[in-house]
This record gives structure tokens, sequence and C-alpha cells, in this order.
């Protein structure tokens, strides 16, 4: 059985790798080039610079082609299996079909695990590195990492804990400018803080050359003048505060859970984000979801067509996918369902369709 499993497996390779340099091409024939020859001409951006920015872009390339070209190869594969009469003389000799798909589905778990991997460690800091150089020959500057007028206002028990505005804050040397910094208890103002400058000592806030008002009804009494004042509840680390300026594709997973928390700390909606970060596994997981469904469809015996008719059932399960995953999406984010199932919705669907022609195949 095991020499079996390993020849469908190898069989799997050839198709796959086919699917992602076919797919790959498309997007980059389609989108990349264009971009790149935009930059040559409205720019005059060195050749070098041009190589370096596709190579940049090509990881988050290949993670979209991965789903489509294990559809892909497994159609293909599992097709030309069945068009030889190899799956009829397997099923002959006593394999069930569902012995026959363990080798797509382990390929599939393959995918899914590299893919995750990719878009974890590699693709979040691609992105950054060409947004910096983008930035750099479109405005003549290194890409700045400052924030103007920054707000945080977090909750505490329903009401806001504390109000802070800085007119500039600085997210390499953690440095603040122009502070207002405003204390609540229970939903009511209590001390007003104003400070030229704010430094992050490590553990705490320390505010710079500035003053205490008491807030009463209709009235700031001056309470101290300050040289050096420590904020103890301003619980925000400059890294958590630069990233409510990152994008979230330069986000791994964990950065976007920090974010998350941080934008609900402060009663905003993050709805959007949860979609997001529950795609980070959904779409990757649409490998294993193709390889079930493509090798359903591969065992079942075939027409005449071959790959161009692999080519052209990939192209509309494709299709059902993502636009199911774009109404899920829209969904998910506008709070119609919970963001989970709107991440997950197309997965669902492919899943049970794909258990169950594949549980008719075997009867």
């Amino acid at each position: 059985m095991k020499i079996i499993y390993r020849y469908i497996f190898i069989e799997l390779i050839t198709p796959l790798l086919f699917g992602i340099a076919a797919f790959a091409a498309i997007f980059i024939g389609t989108d990349l080039l264009f971009e790149l020859i935009e930059y040559y001409n409205n720019y005059g951006v060195e050749l070098l610079t041009l190589l370096q920015l596709f190579f940049l872009n090509l990881p988050t390339i290949i993670v979209i082609t991965f789903p489509m070209a294990t559809l892909l190869g497994t159609i293909m594969s599992y097709g030309r299996l069945s068009g030889d009469n190899e799956i009829t003389a397997l099923r002959a000799g006593g394999i069930s079909v569902y012995r026959l798909v363990r080798p797509a589905l382990f390929l599939g778990i393959l995918m899914t695990l590299f893919t995750i991997g990719v878009n974890e460690y590699i693709v979040p800091q691609a992105n950054y590195l060409n947004e910096q150089i983008v930035y750099q020959f479109k405005h003549g500057e290194r890409m700045p990492s400052t924030q103007h007028n920054l707000f945080l206002t977090p909750l505490k028990d329903g009401y806001p804990d504390y109000v802070l505005y800085t007119k500039l804050y600085d997210g390499e040397t953690g440095v603040m400018q122009e502070i207002i910094f405003q204390d609540y208890e229970e939903g009511k103002p209590v001390t007003l803080i104003q400070a030229e400058n704010a430094v992050y000592t490590g553990d705490r806030w320390k505010f710079l050359n500035g003053h205490i008002y008491r807030l009463e009804p209709g009235e700031r009494i001056p309470d101290l003048k300050f040289e050096e004042y420590d904020v103890n509840n301003l619980n925000y680390t400059p890294a958590q505060m630069a990233r409510l300026d990152k994008k979230i594709s330069d986000m791994n997973f964990t950065e976007l859970i920090e974010y998350i928390n941080l934008k609900k700390s402060q009663g905003n909606d993050v709805n959007k984000e949860l979609v997001e970060l529950h795609q980070r596994i959904s779409i990757p997981f649409a490998s294993f979801i193709f390889a079930l469904l493509a090798a359903t469809l591969g065992i079942q015996p075939q027409r005449s067509g071959g790959s161009a008719t692999g080519m052209g059932l990939s192209i509309i399960v494709i299709f059902i996918y993502y636009t199911l995953m774009t109404v899920g999406s829209a969904l998910g984010e506008q709070g119609t369902i919970p963001p989970f199932l709107g991440a997950w919705l197309q997965n669902f669907v492919f899943m049970i369709t794909g258990a169950i022609m594949l549980y008719r195949l075997g009867r």
C-alpha cells in the first residue's frame, strides 16, 4: 500500500509545480509587470531595483497560487490515472476510493502548512520592504515612521479610561511631542495633563515639561507644574502604539492579534480585522479542501479533454470559491454573520460538497 501511495503522490508533484508556474505567470503578467513598467517609465527606477521589487512581490503571488495549483494538479493527476484506467485497476484490486484520495489529502495538508508558514514569516517582511523601496523613489526620502495626530481612547468597564492625544509620535525613537492626556473616573474627566514631550523608560511613560490640571464641573484648576512626571496608567508600549499605523498586510499573525486587541480596547469595530485574522488560516486551508474536491472529480470516469478539461474545471471551482469568499468576507465585516463564519463560509461549503461527492463515489 505504501508503494501505491508513493506512486500517486509522485504523480501529483509535476502537475502541482506546473499549476504554481502557470497561475504565478498569470498574476505576474497581468499585474506585477505592468506595475514595474510604470515605475520605470514614470520614476526612472533602475533595473536592479525593479528586479528587487519583483522578488519582493513573489511571496505574495506564490501563496495565492498554492490552493489553485493544488486544485489543478490534483485534477490533472487523478484525471490522468483515471483516463489510463489505473484507477479502475486499483479499485478492482480492492483499494477503496477513500485510500486513493489519501495522497491528495496529504499533499493538501503539506501545502496548507507551507502556505501558513510563508504568510507568517516571509510575506509581511517582503511587503514592508517593498513599501519602503516604493516610497523612497516616489518621494525621494525614506518612509517615515512617525504618526501625526495620534489618539488613544481605551475603555474600562464601558467608560473611557483616558484620552491621549499627541501631535507627533516617532515610532523609531518612541518619543511623543505636544501631548494632551485626560484621565477619567467612572466616565467623568478628573485630570488633564499637558506636556511638551514624553519618552518611554522601559516600563512606563515619562512626561516632560508640562502642567497638571484638576478638572471640576465647568472649570480647569492648575494643580502642578513639572519637568518630569510618570504616567502609570498609560499602559501601551511604543511598539503597540506604532502598530496602529502599520498596514495589516505587513503584520504577522501575532501582531495582528495584538492590533485587534488594541483597537478593541478603544471601543472600535474590529470585524474587518477579525475576518482578516481568520482568513490567515482559512485561505491556506483551501489547499486541503481543493485536494479533496479535485481528487473526487479526477477519480470519476474521464471524458475526453485531458489537461484542458482539468484547467476548465479548476477555473470554474476557483471562481465559485472566491465568489463565496467575497460574499462571506463582506457579511463578516458588516457583522451580519460572525467574522469566523465570514472567513470560513466558502471552506464549509466546499468541504461539505467534497465529502458528499467522496461518499457517493465510495458507495
